[in-house]
């Protein structure tokens, strides 16, 4: 019994180690609704939303759950099944944060600017 307690605490450490490589490639929260908000303008299904945003089904749940809870996506009941759509509110979440995520790709291509003052160096900060 505590050779196995012992290897599933060895895994759960192992999984929770994650590289800084690792960590640049994970979405966060807010990009995953997004992508969320985009697939369900013009209506989706759930599964479709798991599929397309590359999601679990767990995270489908907690997700349309949340997004629903703050009236960015609304849940409409048809012949053809549920269908999820953004609402007029979480367009307006998808229009700030288009322009957020344009906003940082701009800064990514921006060349460095050197401080001109003798007194400032810019690595004066890392001594």
């Amino acid at each position: 019994m505590y050779l196995i307690y012992h290897t599933s605490v060895k895994e759960h450490r192992d999984m929770m180690t994650t590289t800084s490589e690792q960590h640049k490639n994970n979405r966060g929260k807010i990009q995953i609704m997004g992508d969320v908000l985009g697939l369900a303008t013009s209506g989706i299904k759930k599964t479709h939303i798991m599929y397309r945003a590359n999601l679990s089904y767990e995270q489908v749940h907690l997700y349309l759950g949340e997004l629903i809870g703050k009236r960015l996506m609304a849940q409409d009941v048809s012949s053809n099944g549920v269908i999820y759509r953004t609402t007029e509110k979480g367009r307006e979440f998808l229009l700030y944060y288009t322009r957020l995520v344009e906003f940082l790709e701009e800064e990514k291509q921006e060349p460095k600017v050197e401080l001109s003052s003798p007194y400032i160096s810019s690595r004066s900060w890392t001594r």
